[in-house]
């Protein structure tokens, strides 16, 4: 069994081929002293970026996201005795304004005006709208700018233009989210959902047939499935749940765990 192989073994199916871009990634910086910059990846990738990693001191791994708390970041991957600064990221913030009295602009709606005119959604960041203030930002990979602005000129029936704005102007994500202590009969994904959101498990099982669930960002099709901790599950128009700890069973053998529920 080749190195790539026994580190891949560790991870699920639909991840060993993110495991094997990552083994690359770290020999070009340690091998051939290269500095590799990453688009934007999610929690999850960014975890087992980490994983592999390891202890190592000969390779230093920094993350750049533009907001606060963001999700997406793209990650740079060094040797350990380069200096790595914000402009390594080559990446920036572009902002929208829209008429508020008269436009509801929603995040999937600039995400869907972004995919369908082409662009590949690995080189955009995080995407925040807040309707109040009638704005709209996302944080976008340096090369794609002149694209992104070039072509994608209306959401909707709403004409729009992107300026590039500071990083400081970057606005705060507005997040709910609450900790939640759960007596589940099981750590099977259907029995979770239902448990956390208060739906029936014949609604989850249906919402999972239909394509609106994923564990770590990728969909997922198995209601039986078994959660580990630190798996993110999203439930479309739901929110997120996060396994943060078990506590062990209760009188009537019933799991007793600990989950953080994110809604956006």
């Amino acid at each position: 069994m080749s190195e790539n192989q026994a580190v891949a073994q560790h991870f699920d199916d639909e991840e060993r081929a993110f495991v094997a871009q990552v083994l690359d990634w770290l020999t070009q910086a340690s091998q051939d002293y290269q500095l590799v910059l990453t688009h934007f990846l999610n929690p999850r990738e960014r975890h087992i970026v980490s994983i592999i990693v390891g202890d190592r001191t000969d390779i230093q791994v920094r993350s750049y996201g533009i907001f606060d708390r963001a999700e997406k970041k793209r990650l740079v991957i060094a040797p350990e005795f380069f200096e790595v600064g914000r402009q390594d990221f080559e990446e920036l913030l572009l902002q929208i304004r829209f008429a508020k009295k008269f436009i509801n602009l929603r995040h999937k709606d600039l995400l869907g005006a972004l995919l369908a005119a082409g662009v590949n959604r690995s080189v955009i960041g995080d995407i925040v709208v807040d309707q109040d203030l009638g704005l709209a930002q996302l944080a976008v990979e340096k090369s794609h700018q002149i694209f992104l602005t070039q072509t994608v000129d209306q959401i909707g029936k709403a004409k729009v233009h992107f300026e590039q704005v500071a990083d400081s102007k970057a606005l705060v994500p507005a997040v709910d989210e609450e900790e939640r202590f759960v007596l589940i009969p099981s750590l099977r994904l259907d029995a979770v959902i239902a448990a956390c959101f208060g739906i029936s498990r014949t609604q989850v099982s249906e919402m999972i047939s239909r394509g609106f669930v994923s564990v770590n960002w990728v969909k997922n099709d198995d209601a039986s499935r078994l959660m580990h901790r630190q798996d993110v599950v999203s439930v479309r128009k739901y929110g997120r749940i996060r396994l943060q700890s078990l506590a062990g069973q209760s009188k009537r053998d019933k799991i007793k765990a600990v989950f953080q529920i994110i809604r956006r």
